[in-house]
């Protein structure tokens, strides 16, 4: 008995001292990536449901007439582009997108959103970097480039004179 608890206590040591024990067993949740999720375009429902046989048959491996290809998809996440849906918007989304003013949208947001937050960074420095104008990128300087056939002539002539100076 008095070895089994002993086991028991140097087992429970051991687990306790893995970072990852719990992940490892599975004790803990995980919670599902958002990034990784598919996103699957809606349900439709026909405007004529009372008949069954308005119904189209599923066909299996057919794709689904409202959701885009994989071709399409995938250019529209390269190319930023909207994904071409085989069916117009409804009156109810057209007139939430004009009440909205989806129309009137800035083209530019990303830009816009940029500036604003470089502006606002700003405002928020700490005083004492701006009144020492410390960690400004400015105050590095452009860099210099130097001719080196120039510079090593420049340094003999000075170097064979009476006392080199460094005006010139």
């Amino acid at each position: 008995m008095k070895k089994l608890i002993i086991i028991s206590l140097l087992t429970a040591t051991i687990v306790s001292g893995c970072a990852r024990a719990k992940q490892e067993l599975g004790l803990t949740r995980r919670t599902p990536d958002e990034f990784a999720v598919v996103k699957r375009a809606p349900l439709e429902i026909p405007p004529d449901l009372n008949q069954v046989s308005a119904l189209p048959q599923p066909v299996p491996g057919k794709q689904r007439p409202q959701e885009a290809s994989p071709e399409q998809a995938a250019q529209a996440a390269i190319l930023g582009s909207q994904i071409p849906t085989l069916e117009q918007s409804s009156t109810g989304e057209s007139a939430l997108l004009q009440k909205a003013g989806a129309s009137s949208a800035v083209t530019n947001i990303r830009n816009v959103v940029d500036r604003e937050a470089v502006d606002t960074a700003e405002k928020n420095r700490p005083v004492a970097k701006r009144i020492m104008n410390w960690g400004n990128k400015d105050d590095a300087g452009a860099a210099v480039i130097v001719d080196a056939p120039a510079e090593a002539k420049r340094i003999k002539q000075k170097q064979a004179g009476e006392t080199p100076s460094i005006e010139e």
